[in-house]
């Protein structure tokens, strides 16, 4: 490890552990007892409008695993269309305060929620969405065929983060599976962890502290997180992250057309825009992506109803299951496949296709101060140019505040900037920017991070969009080319304002393998930035 990125993982090491600390008293009991019963423990009396029994129950899996789980049971006679919810990678206090399984078993719905296999109650090691956690949906769907009143025909999967990728991973495989409800998932674990090349180390070390707090990795699960920090046998991690990745199962899904209603989030630092925009425009079924400010899953969060009225994305998700479970003609499916509310607009616009949104990218012409020639940057070092404070720099965006700097600060060899003139016309920025540039690096590997910013006429750079970016293998001295897309972005640029890009050797969020001393030269002439914007 160089002596950058041994810095960097102090520096993460430090910040996550104290995150860590804060989320500890939010961890659950351990693992379920060998002496629990598959059968379910009576509930307490129900009042009006609540389900008629709420038990708990220990499940046998297929290899013996034993998995925690609470069953919710309307009051009226059955069959009634059940809903399977894998649990998400860690609880909160919000989740039990603000539950909505209650309403949903007063709806009319039996309701199994558990806690994944490696995950705080239930026994066994943390598969990470893979071949097991899908086997286990399955066997918990037969166990609640064979133990409620549950209908066979009409089985829903719904659930959040973790939960969201396994349910589906395990719709493609599970032909019982009538509809799934899926928010914030991740469909490229892969790119989820490693960006242009880049190690995200914060969000990585953060996952696994709160796994080892809240369960047990399994030896599998350990090395795919030690090969992605240590940068060892990346075809190996690909092809075990690929395994875990929705996008894998498209195929399937495919097959049988299962309607599926998906959430994310425009600030998500595990699941960056426009990945699961992606696998939308390859689903062939029912369909719909819901994107909203917000950070990993602050849109579709208990709470969210609270810190979001307007912003009903929990609901249509049930409204999306009453549909093809309860078969009621609620309109639900017939939005638009694309719903999504700009970060900095209090409006919802609607798209027929995730490429429909990126279908007209503009060349801004940018230019670095006059004087400047090409940007020649120290690696390694950061610069007031920033992605804002993780894990809450998205939750803060969606109330209004997103990550800011100043633009005068920005200023060589911490940071290069190009400007655009002031824009003569509002911009309607929509979809993924696109950073084109030559770089000549002193060291054969280095790593640069690339920022857009809204820049006012005070000199307020608000953040729009960010990617890292790292090379290795290059002959020093030797200019290469760079074509890198940012995460995607749904942004309104006022009239009078400047985009500006910038770019710095570092950001907190991600590993730099910059050698310390080395140097990074931007061509001027060769920098240029196009984003999918509509203007006027």
């Amino acid at each position: 490890m160089s002596d950058v990125r041994a810095s960097h993982h102090r520096r993460r090491t430090a910040s996550v552990a104290l995150l860590v600390s804060i989320m500890a008293v939010h961890a659950t009991a351990g693992p379920a007892g060998a002496g629990e019963s598959d059968a379910p423990a009576t509930g307490s009396a129900v009042r009006d409008g609540e389900p008629a029994s709420v038990s708990s129950a220990t499940l046998t899996m297929r290899d013996g695993t034993r998995i925690a789980a609470d069953v919710y049971v309307p009051a009226s006679a059955g069959p009634h269309p059940l809903i399977v919810m894998p649990g998400a990678w860690w609880s909160m206090p919000q989740d039990v305060l603000l539950d909505d399984k209650r309403q949903l078993a007063g709806a009319g719905y039996v309701v199994v929620a558990y806690d994944p296999r490696g995950l705080r109650r239930s026994g066994g090691a943390i598969d990470m969405a893979g071949p097991l956690d899908v086997a286990d949906v399955s066997d918990v769907i037969t166990w609640a065929l064979a133990r409620t009143p549950a209908d066979g025909r009409r089985i829903g999967l719904y659930s959040s983060s973790y939960g969201a990728a396994v349910s589906l991973n395990a719709a493609a495989h599970d032909a019982r599976v009538t509809a799934v409800a899926a928010l914030c998932p991740w469909t490229d674990l892969f790119d989820s962890f490693v960006r242009n090349g880049t190690y995200a180390g914060t969000l990585a070390t953060f996952q696994a502290a709160i796994g080892a707090l809240n369960g047990r990795m399994s030896p599998r699960t350990r090395q795919a997180f030690a090969d992605l920090e240590s940068g060892g046998d990346r075809a190996g991690v690909r092809s075990w992250a690929l395994e875990r990745s929705p996008r894998a199962q498209v195929d399937a899904l495919n097959a049988r057309r299962t309607p599926v209603f998906m959430a994310g989030e425009w600030s998500d630092p595990l699941v960056p825009a426009g990945q699961t925009g992606r696998l939308l425009d390859r689903l062939e079924g029912p369909k719909q992506l819901w994107m909203s400010p917000g950070g990993h899953g602050d849109s579709s969060s208990r709470e969210a109803a609270l810190l979001q009225p307007r912003n009903p994305v929990r609901s249509h998700a049930k409204r999306w299951l009453d549909r093809f479970l309860l078969g009621r003609p609620n309109g639900a499916d017939r939005l638009a496949p694309l719903m999504l509310r700009p970060r900095n607009a209090d409006r919802l616009e609607t798209y027929p296709s995730w490429s429909a949104l990126e279908r007209s990218p503009l060349d801004v012409p940018v230019r670095t101060s006059p004087g400047e020639r090409s940007p020649r940057l120290l690696a390694g070092l950061d610069s007031p140019a920033d992605s804002g404070p993780f894990p809450v720099a998205g939750l803060v965006d969606s109330l209004g505040l997103p990550p800011a700097t100043a633009a005068p600060l920005l200023l060589p060899p911490l940071a290069g900037v190009w400007r655009s003139a002031p824009l003569s016309a509002p911009w309607a920025l929509r979809g993924s920017p696109r950073l084109r540039t030559r770089v000549t690096s002193t060291a054969d590997r280095g790593t640069f991070v690339a920022y857009l910013y809204d820049v006012d006429a005070l000199g307020t750079a608000r953040l729009i969009s960010h990617a890292p970016y790292t090379f290795t293998g290059v002959a020093a001295g030797t200019p290469f080319a760079v074509d890198m897309p940012l995460p995607a972005a749904a942004w309104d640029v006022a009239r009078g304002h400047r985009l500006a890009l910038v770019v710095d050797g570092g950001d907190h969020r991600y590993t730099s393998v910059s050698p310390l001393g080395s140097a990074m030269t931007f061509s001027a002439a060769d920098t240029h930035v196009s984003v999918p914007s509509r203007t006027g």
